[in-house]
């Protein structure tokens, strides 16, 4: 049921739009989500994961190339089953809608990107899992989640000079009249904004956003060139001040830590009750390549249970970022016009279901933080 919350900003009949939009995402999701899963069963129910293995290990006589040569079948298979689900979702759901302002030539490119670097990082994760269970059978889960949060370390610090520039050129801002009012909002936050970037988002979509990225001496805060097109001054600010205060405060360093603290208690979780599932599956041990389908379904299973707690703490850290804009530049009304532009032309829906907000949200919702936004002025 629709919520009937609503606010004079937010068009009415955007959000009726909103929803067809939002339902038309959610059914390409759940049909991928079905596909994988039905893939999974006839892999376990059919014994293909161990004759699969069994064939490999006649062939191949080292445990690391069965381990890449597994990952690599199972990764192809999965990629190009699911590949009519990203492409009427990323692709020609988007140009309906009016967002993508890609060819299929370039979507494709952008895919093909896209797939060989999820590969890459897939393929060395996988390795690790399978080398490191056998050599530490009984403290795996907590070697593995120390690999793993080190690993997200280093990939979130080279995210923005090796994984981004693949997909999107950025450049410093040449205006002097923006980088005047950055320089003075950084100022009042007391920090040193090292870099900050135009991004050219227009390449892809219509839609506009600010990110800070990396980490360290990658650290920077990626301004997209449709919002310094489309949008006005105070509210480029607003969105610039946001991201300053996740800066100045290092919420990324923060969603680090507690995610951390969550990939470990996940993977103990998964520890203690993978014994009793394998062997539901006829496996014995968790080291067994030809049981990574059981693995699957056991952390996936987890990490829906665990979806809540990180959504959570993304929208507090969120939730302090807006408040940080506030004050750092004390314009409510900006702030309020471009939450509100955001949920109008991007089509996100202003005042979703309670609990689909508590459970997925990474931000809260639109017009929640126009309403903190209104208290906050009255204070």
């Amino acid at each position: 049921m629709p919520s009937q919350r609503t606010h004079p900003l937010i068009d009415a009949e955007r959000q009726k739009i909103a929803r067809r939009y939002r339902n038309n995402n959610l059914r390409l999701s759940i049909g991928s989500l079905i596909v994988s899963a039905v893939l999974l069963a006839v892999i376990l129910l059919l014994d293909l994961s161990k004759g699969f293995v069994g064939l490999l290990s006649g062939t191949i006589g080292t445990r690391p190339l069965l381990i890449a040569v597994y990952f690599s079948a199972l990764y192809f298979v999965f990629s190009f089953l699911t590949l009519p689900f990203g492409y009427a979702e990323g692709y020609v759901i988007e140009h309906k809608y009016g967002f993508s302002t890609q060819n299929r030539r370039a979507w494709f490119m952008d895919w093909l990107k896209s797939f060989l670097v999820t590969y890459v990082i897939g393929l060395l994760v996988f390795e690790v899992i399978y080398l490191l269970i056998p050599l530490a059978p009984t403290l795996w889960w907590l070697w593995l989640s120390a690999i793993m949060i080190g690993f997200s370390v280093i990939l979130t610090n080279v995210f923005p000079v090796v994984i981004l520039p693949l997909f999107y050129r950025s450049s410093p801002i040449q205006n002097d009249e923006v980088n005047k009012e950055i320089t003075q909002l950084s100022s009042r936050a007391g920090v040193d904004v090292q870099g900050v970037y135009s991004i050219d988002l227009s390449s892809k979509t219509t839609k506009a956003n600010a990110a800070v990225v990396g980490l360290g001496n990658t650290k920077r805060i990626l301004i997209g060139d449709t919002l310094l097109s489309k949008y006005e001054l105070n509210e480029v600010l607003s969105a610039v001040a946001h991201e300053i205060v996740h800066y100045s405060e290092h919420h990324m360093w923060w969603l680090i830590l507690w995610q951390s603290l969550t990939t470990l208690l996940m993977f103990y979780i998964f520890y203690r009750i993978q014994p009793v599932v394998y062997a539901w599956f006829g496996f014995v041990s968790a080291a067994d390549v030809a049981a990574f389908p059981v693995f699957a379904i056991i952390f996936f299973a987890i990490s829906y249970v665990f979806r809540p707690v990180g959504a959570g703490l993304s929208r507090y850290y969120e939730r302090r970022a807006d408040s940080g804009a506030l004050e750092l530049t004390g314009d409510t009304l900006a702030f309020v016009h471009l939450i509100a532009k955001f949920c109008n032309e991007q089509l996100s829906i202003a005042f979703p279901n309670r609990f689909i907000e508590w459970y997925k949200y990474s931000h809260p919702s639109p017009g929640k933080r126009i309403e903190f936004a209104e208290r906050w002025r009255k204070k």
